[in-house]
């Protein structure tokens, strides 16, 4: 019996053997399957982190790439802001006060202030591009006191954010040609001066920063410089500038100016001569259009000007530097002549302030001859006869690398060769911040 019955279980096992086979068979068919398609979604995602990586990679390639640009953009460009405020009081001015003026002849304060932010960029080895914007506010003391030689000459009116200058500047065979040209500021590049040149930092007058007996252009304006430095003894510059400095018929009212600079050591001792000729062309419409023969004649022909002057500065010593200048313009066409000024810059390590400055220079406007005849016959003012005189003296207290306070003197003397103009004393404080 029992025989009988592995028999028959041997049988139907036998008889059950291929469907348990073909369901285990499926069943891991289906397991390779969900194995499969786990596979290729490791492999979608593979391929995605690989892509992420490629594209953080070129990112990554790409920003390099772009601050490198940056960089190398940036290489050679300087920056520089510097900001100065003057406030000057009169002494002496209210007894003017019946000669006539456009503004009130009171003692009064008034003051200005004016910034300036210049970037310069290298352009190649030998390139220079640069651009100045600035803005300014108040009139100072000038109109108060209207004289030749000026004042403060770092006010300006009230002018928001301007561009004061924009040029580019190539230098060519070693260095010994540069020319420049853009919106310039001529006064930049002739009749300059060591110890009388900046009146931010050096006298405050206009006639001592420059020859009051040069007629530049009335502003910043479109310009071309040429200089020729051939050693450097020596440096021969022209330039021509448009009169009016407004971009409107380039050339009409041209002005011209070449210079010849020496400029000799002796031993550790710097030397700088500077001799210059300039022309400016007239119109019948321009103030100075007309001789002072021709306006007692009653006529309107016009009539150019031109003039020529020497700008000198010599250091005596490490500490003292001495400079003049000598201007003549055509007394035919200007009301005065003659223009001169002789001064000093004594450095402080005298009295142990060596970044300190102490400044005193002297000037005087000659009047002109043909001015005098027209003030007598035309205006019938004879008193108009003196020569203008200017005194300055300044003090610079050099606080630190950046900033400075410098007060300052003048005393001013037959304000525009009126022999009826008391002496004015003005006193002042300038605050200037460099960086």
């Amino acid at each position: 019996m029992k025989k009988r019955f592995l028999i028959l279980f041997a049988t139907v096992m036998i008889a059950l053997a291929p469907n348990f086979s073909a369901n285990a068979q499926e069943k891991i068919e289906k397991e390779i399957e969900a194995l499969k398609d786990s596979v290729r979604q490791l492999e979608e995602k593979l391929k995605e982190q690989k892509l992420k990586a490629s594209q953080i990679e070129e990112g990554q390639k790409l920003f390099k790439d772009e601050l490198s640009s940056i960089v190398e953009a940036l290489k050679g460009i300087e920056i520089g802001f510097s900001a100065t405020g003057v406030a000057q009081g009169s002494i002496g001015n209210d007894k003017n006060k019946n000669i006539p003026s456009d503004r009130e002849r009171k003692d009064r304060v008034d003051g200005s202030i004016s910034a300036d932010l210049e970037i310069s960029k290298k352009i190649g080895d030998h390139g220079l591009a640069t651009v100045i914007l600035s803005g300014a506010h108040g009139e100072g003391i000038d109109p108060r006191i209207p004289s030749w030689w000026g004042i403060n000459d770092d006010s300006e009116g009230d002018k928001d954010v301007y561009l004061r200058e924009l040029w580019y500047e190539h230098k060519l065979f070693d260095d010994k040609l540069v020319f420049t040209i853009g919106k310039v500021d001529l006064t930049n590049y002739f009749d300059s001066n060591a110890a009388a040149n900046d009146e931010t930092a050096q006298f405050l007058s206009s006639g001592f920063v420059n020859s009051i007996a040069i007629e530049f252009p009335d502003d910043n304006g479109p310009g071309v410089k040429v200089q020729f430095i051939p050693m450097d003894l020596l440096d021969i510059s022209f330039a021509w500038g448009d009169g009016d400095a407004d971009w409107n018929e380039l050339g009409r009212r041209s002005f011209f100016i070449g210079e010849v600079g020496l400029h000799p050591k002796f031993g550790e001792l710097q030397g700088n001569y500077r001799l210059y000729s300039w022309f400016r062309e007239h119109k019948r419409d321009d103030d100075f259009g007309v001789s002072w023969k021709d306006r007692i004649r009653g006529k309107s022909k016009s009539k150019d000007g031109w003039g020529l002057g020497l700008s000198v500065d010599q250091a005596l010593n490490p500490n003292v530097t001495l400079f003049a200048r000598l201007g003549y313009q055509d007394k035919k066409a200007y009301e005065f002549d003659w223009a001169w000024s002789l001064g000093a810059e004594i450095k402080g390590d005298y009295w142990g302030r060596k970044d300190d400055i102490l400044g005193a220079a002297f000037g005087m406007a000659m009047i002109s001859g043909d001015y005098k005849d027209f003030k007598r016959i035309v205006d019938a003012e004879p008193w108009f006869k003196k020569n203008e005189s200017h005194l300055e003296i300044y003090y610079r207290f050099q606080l630190n690398k950046h900033i400075s306070i410098s007060p300052d003197l003048q005393i001013l003397w037959n304000a525009q060769g009126n022999g009826k103009f008391d002496p004015v004393t003005v006193i002042g404080l300038r605050g200037a911040i460099v960086f």
